[in-house]
């Protein structure tokens, strides 16, 4: 006789009918096969209920969660049966309507894959078949160059910047997901981003916060997660909400910026254990291919310790890395960040060389844009704006300068009495040396806020002139700074300007022209400083890494278009991106033959459909490798869920689908960011026909509310994004087999008239066409 499998069920208290139909369900079970315990069976008068819970699952074979609601508690539970080792069951009601937020918003539970049902026999019966299922495999290998996790917001706060600048102080590296990058985090990567590291870091959002409720649940895996695991894990929030009682002991509350350097201080203690001690891991059976491989994440910044092992040097790098390039374009996941940090990483390994890397959050930009607008004179928000970039890259220089140099100017004479110089001068006037960036550049924002509230009084409305701006920012003797700032680079080699993110977290609404003022004037900034510092023989090369979207708006709207030494980092070639996955493949876990097809046989069926099965996929990454790496890893994690021993033709479906819903997500925030009347553009084209005219496409957009003189920009926008593409000469063409000129597609249309027009087979999935 088969021994009893002990289950225990979690689920949501609301609403009622769910645990009705759950504890109908359990009273139908073959008791001599299964005994499953639900959460209101326990006997917890006067016990703490979250610790008795966990006690229940961590002794029980298996865990059942459902999720037709998602609630903190049961996604927590989750989360922490999975750390445990546990095999863990999803169910989900059909008859209970989907409340915010929903499992496609926040992601995680869809990729997991879960039961739907309708009554208790259904739900029994699926009971039944628990011997049926797998345990969840958790990696094991450490990742000790980046060993700290952070889950970030939608928005970078000054809460959330102080979060990451005092993991920064506390010299940990560390990978993080960012909803602006990817906008829904996959349960495969959730539980290989915390079984790799040391430590996670979780913020919590109050419930008023846009997307809090969408972080928390995904919080709240991810606290489940690491806490099984046994991972250090820090849980933190800006005030008393909004943690549930149940798990209130687990969270820490701030209320003072000197509260967080605290919480993180003792979190970076609790890291530098786990470094010392022999880390604990669940005893684990021999890895197959599939299992053991690492992609890399598709995020450059989450692997930036391990990218130049396996980054593939274009010739874009190569250009940027010889100073050739003062603007890298291209599209968000083709990977302008990856060349960032290679520049960066390559250039600052020269001991002489000053290598500013500067990522200005949006958030930032945004809120100084608001406050300059609120007291300037007509016409000189231009000159503000430059004026500002300009003291902020020569305070940067400065502060790079005093970093770089701090011991070694004590042993060398030739710079000791010039860093002193320059030490006195920057540290003058109580300006603000701690912190990262953005902490600095906060604080030179509320400086001269506070200013002009003291000169001209909190309701004040004066519109000042550039004398009166120029006076109320400057903390320092500019021209001294940068008399001083010369010299002393003098000595040195090269000075590498480098920006990122600049493009990154603007309103939703859209750009507006003034956004786009600020992005020239840094740019014009940093030639200012170029030419001052070649004038005494100092070398400067800049890069500013945008999107094109925005260098195009850029160009249009601003003076001086395509002066700019400008390289343009667009994917046409498949076979690129098939080396891009070999390098990556090759570094990970490879013996024997190394071209591409031998590797790709091991790790994907070959045909899909009838299709070669790595062109099916790259057809649909809209030639991004950010993308083309999350569908490989969607596919991926479904194979080794089910315990495939390669991606088979199943795994690729379900991988398909559930790349489609991120992708749409994706493509819907980079169209809103760039117009504000698109919000949601896409989801026009849910049920409709794959082939379509151009009057279908327009009916589809008014029906959805676009007004008629928005159409032909919503059009442009569909076909620069790739969502549509033409038929051309009885094949569908897409803006990268354009070469991502759309002069040239619109040629394209005009020479053929009744054109048709086809949706990406992309988004087929998540928009329900067939």
């Amino acid at each position: 006789m088969s021994e009893v499998k002990n289950g225990f069920y979690v689920f949501p208290v609301q609403p009622f009918p769910i645990g009705q139909t759950i504890e109908s369900a359990l009273a139908k079970l073959n008791r001599s096969k299964v005994n499953i315990q639900s959460w209101t069976e326990m006997d917890i008068v006067g016990s703490f209920i979250a610790s008795e819970v966990l006690q229940s699952i961590d002794e029980s074979d298996f865990v059942v969660a459902d999720i037709s609601v998602l609630n903190f508690n049961v996604t927590y539970e989750a989360g922490f049966a999975i750390g445990k080792g546990k095999k863990l069951l999803l169910t989900k009601n059909k008859s209970i309507r989907e409340q915010s937020p929903s499992i496609r918003e926040v992601g995680i539970f869809d990729t997991l894959g879960y039961r739907e049902y309708q009554n208790s026999d259904e739900l029994a019966a699926f009971l039944n078949q628990h011997d049926s299922f797998k345990c969840i495999n958790v990696p094991n290998k450490i990742n000790t160059k980046s060993p700290v996790y952070l889950l970030e917001g939608m928005y970078r706060t000054d809460w959330a910047t102080r979060i990451v600048s005092r993991i920064k102080k506390a010299r940990y590296l560390f990978r993080s997901f960012d909803p602006n990058e990817q906008p829904r985090l996959s349960a495969s990567d959730a539980i290989s981003q915390v079984a790799q590291s040391h430590g996670v870091v979780i913020p919590l959002l109050s419930n008023g916060d846009d997307g809090g409720d969408i972080n928390n649940m995904r919080a709240a895996f991810l606290a489940g997660l690491s806490h099984g695991l046994g991972k250090a894990t820090c849980m933190i929030q800006n005030g008393e909400e909004p943690v549930p009682i149940d798990y209130r002991d687990l969270v820490t509350a701030t209320y003072h910026p000197n509260d967080i350097n605290e919480v993180i201080a003792n979190f970076a203690g609790d890291v530098a254990e786990a470094f010392q001690r022999d880390f604990v891991l669940l005893p684990k059976a021999k890895e197959t291919f599939l299992q053991s491989l690492e992609l890399g994440a598709s995020s450059a910044e989450n692997e930036m310790r391990t990218l130049q092992n396996y980054y593939l040097k274009t010739d874009q790098f190569l250009k940027s890395l010889r100073g050739e390039a003062n603007i890298v374009v291209g599209r968000k996941g083709a990977g302008k960040s990856a060349i960032f940090l290679q520049v960066r990483d390559k250039e600052r390994n020269k001991k002489d060389n000053i290598v500013l890397d500067l990522k200005p959050d949006g958030y930032k930009l945004i809120k100084f844009k608001e406050l300059i607008l609120s007291f300037l004179e007509e016409g000189t928000f231009q000159h503000t704006i430059m004026a500002f970039w300009e003291y902020v890259l020569l305070l940067e220089i400065c502060y790079k300068i005093l970093e770089a140099d701090r011991e070694q100017h004590i042993h060398d004479h030739n710079l000791y009495e010039p860093y002193r110089k320059l030490a006195e001068l920057y540290n003058a006037d109580g300006y603000v040396t701690e912190g990262d960036f953005s902490e600095r550049m906060s604080a030179l924002m509320e400086k001269i806020s506070t200013e002009y509230r003291s000169k001209y009084g909190e309701e004040s409305s004066v519109r000042l002139s550039v004398p009166n701006i120029t006076e109320m920012l400057y903390s320092h003797d500019v021209k001294t700074l940068s008399s001083l700032v010369i010299d002393y680079m003098k000595r040195k080699d090269t000075c590498w300007l480098l920006f990122d993110n600049i493009d990154k977290g603007w309103p939703t609404s859209g750009l507006q022209h003034e956004d786009l003022l600020i992005i020239r004037a840094l740019i014009d900034a940093t030639k200012k400083i170029e030419r001052q510092f070649s004038r005494s023989n100092v070398a400067v090369n800049t890069i500013v890494f945008l999107r094109n979207d925005v260098y195009e708006l850029l160009v249009q709207e601003t003076s001086d278009r395509g002066k700019e030494a400008k390289v343009l980092l667009d994917w046409t070639d498949p076979d690129l991106l098939r080396e891009l996955v070999r390098l990556r493949i090759v570094y990970s876990n490879a013996n024997g033959d190394n071209s591409f097809e031998a590797l790709w046989r091991r790790l994907c069926v070959s045909h899909y459909k009838g299709e070669e099965s790595s062109q099916f996929l790259i057809e649909r990454s809209l030639m991004r490798p950010r993308f083309l790496l999350n569908l490989i890893s969607q596919c991926k994690s479904f194979a080794i869920n089910l315990n495939h021993e390669q991606i088979k033709e199943d795994d690729i479906t379900k991988g398909l689908e559930a790349y489609s819903t991120d992708l749409l997500t994706d493509i819907s925030y980079e169209i809103t960011d760039i117009s504000r009347n698109a919000e949601d553009v896409l989801y026009a084209f849910i049920g409709c026909t794959a082939k379509l005219t151009r009057d279908q496409i327009n009916e589809n957009l008014v029906e959805h509310g676009i007004e008629k003189e928005s159409l032909d920009n919503i059009f442009e926008l569909l076909l620069w994004y790739g969502f549509i593409g033409v038929e051309h000469q009885g094949e569908v063409k897409y803006i990268f087999d354009f070469n991502y000129s759309m002069k040239l597609m619109e040629g394209v249309m005009k020479k053929n008239t009744g054109t048709m027009f086809n949706i990406n087979p992309a988004f087929w999935p998540s928009l329900m066409i067939d």
